[in-house]
């Protein structure tokens, strides 16, 4: 018994030791990103599969350390753009003009385009591991995320075919003429609920107060508002830079 008390003090006075010898990090941090962003399926029919979009987030998280410059929690704030861009090119169509009592054929290719943005606010709360050296080190972390969406827009890109009486023609003939047409809607008041969450994962280098690496999302929630038509679900990946500071409070 006596062993055993006597090997527990050594135990805490090393750790003590230990941690006594680490500096804190700074309390605040600084977090931008450039990340691609989809969606498991489209809002609008015939636009064909997500393609990657382009977006740009930044934010402030509170540092909360629990072994100094090794072990931490981060909780924040965060403006997260999501969505999708998409395309889809249908089949080649025929259709006929008649033109001074001539029918003649038109092949033409309808393409319909959709850009989806959604703008979110959210809460990030992720667990903190770093080890290495005294100026590099290895940083990751996971977690997850609570989101709400303050504003959508989604613009569809659409071609139509009709046919118009063509003057330059002695008969007035009836030729096809092809438009290109848009629709724009805030997809939260028709297709998706605004409430958005999921877990974040990052991986990176840090050299001093400057944090590096990758980070990915994935959207737990089903964000489909429309009955029957399946789950929908956000996701993101990309770059992230975080900047360690204090005093800004």
């Amino acid at each position: 018994m006596k062993k055993i008390w006597f090997f527990s003090i050594l135990l805490a006075f090393l750790s003590t030791s230990l941690f006594a010898q680490r500096e804190s990090d700074p309390r605040w941090l600084f977090t931008m990103g450039l990340n691609g962003t989809d969606m498991n399926r489209s809002l609008t029919p015939n636009t064909g599969d997500p393609v990657i979009k382009p977006a740009f987030t930044f934010g402030f998280a509170r540092n909360i350390e629990i072994v100094p410059q090794m072990l931490g929690v981060h909780v924040g704030l965060r403006y997260s753009p999501r969505g999708y861009w998409s395309q889809e090119k249908f089949s080649e169509q025929v259709v006929y003009e008649i033109r001074d009592d001539a029918r003649r054929a038109t092949t033409i290719t309808p393409r319909n385009r959709s850009w989806n943005a959604l703008h979110y606010v959210d809460v990030p709360i992720d667990l903190v591991f770093q080890a290495g050296g005294e100026r590099t080190k290895f940083y990751a972390s996971a977690g997850g995320y609570v989101g709400l969406g303050v504003y959508g827009r989604n613009t569809l890109r659409y071609q139509s075919v009709g046919f118009v009486r063509d003057s330059t023609s002695s008969n007035l003939g009836i030729i096809p003429e092809q438009k290109n047409r848009i629709r724009r809607v805030d997809p939260f008041k028709e297709d998706l609920k605004r409430l958005d969450y999921g877990i974040n994962l990052a991986v990176g280098i840090r050299r001093n107060y400057t944090v590096f690496g990758l980070t990915y999302s994935q959207g737990l929630a089903n964000l489909s508002n429309v009955a029957n038509s399946g789950s929908l679900h956000n996701r993101s990946f990309g770059l992230f830079i975080n900047y360690y500071f204090d005093d800004a409070f």
